[in-house]
């Protein structure tokens, strides 16, 4: 396997193991939906900023006018999928809307090769049926189990939009490559922090996690 497909295979594994863990924290902590992605965003707007800090990413000429309003593009997608993503774990669960919201990848190939010209091969279109088959057995089998309400259905949009998404923000990285992606996730937070500031509410912090089932 090539070093850099590697490299890649290896720091979207442990993105994905990362990502487990936030539909937990989301219910647990009680806040309305646009809160959480806001806060969200604002610590890791902090964070980003020291490293890019640390790393020297900040000096002038790093970035062109064009990287810059890309990064900001994906950031408006991101930030979208978080809010959708999120907002569907309190209708559809987590264990569902994360599997719902794997099917990213199926728009992402197709997509590339709509914009990128990206050859879509038989492999990759086994795979991806397999994907889609599982994902499928998980809806139905959750929806035969009395969870098919409008509320659910409205988890899975949710959760589909999220997708969507999703997709389009790594598209529009695709065409960032040679820009620091600590820069570019610190320009996407910091786009959400401006999106959702005027609607933040910061009075409503809680006091104590609520107590909530996580599936």
């Amino acid at each position: 396997m090539d070093k850099t497909l590697r490299r890649g295979s290896l720091e979207m594994t442990a993105a994905m193991l990362i990502s487990g863990t936030i539909g937990w924290f989301v219910l647990v902590s009680g806040l309305p939906v646009l809160d959480v992605v806001f806060w969200r965003c604002v610590f890791g707007a902090v964070t980003l900023l020291l490293i890019c800090a640390g790393f020297g990413f900040l000096r002038p000429g790093i970035l062109t006018r064009t990287t810059f309003l890309l990064a900001v593009l994906s950031g408006v997608a991101i930030v979208g999928n978080w809010v959708l993503l999120f907002a569907s774990y309190s209708r559809a669960s987590i264990a569902i809307g994360t599997a719902v919201y794997n099917v990213q990848p199926f728009m992402l190939v197709g997509l590339a090769a709509l914009f990128l010209g990206e050859k879509i091969t038989a492999q990759k279109l086994f795979w991806l049926a397999v994907s889609f088959l599982g994902m499928l057995a998980i809806v139905s089998a959750h929806g035969e189990q009395g969870q098919g309400g409008g509320d659910y259905l409205l988890g899975i949009a949710l959760a589909l939009g999220a997708a969507l998404l999703y997709a389009i923000a790594a598209l529009i990285i695709k065409r960032l490559t040679g820009t620091p992606p600590h820069l570019i996730a610190l320009i996407q937070v910091s786009t959400g922090v401006l999106l959702l500031a005027p609607w933040a509410n910061f009075s409503a912090l809680p006091q104590h996690p609520r107590p909530g089932s996580v599936c």
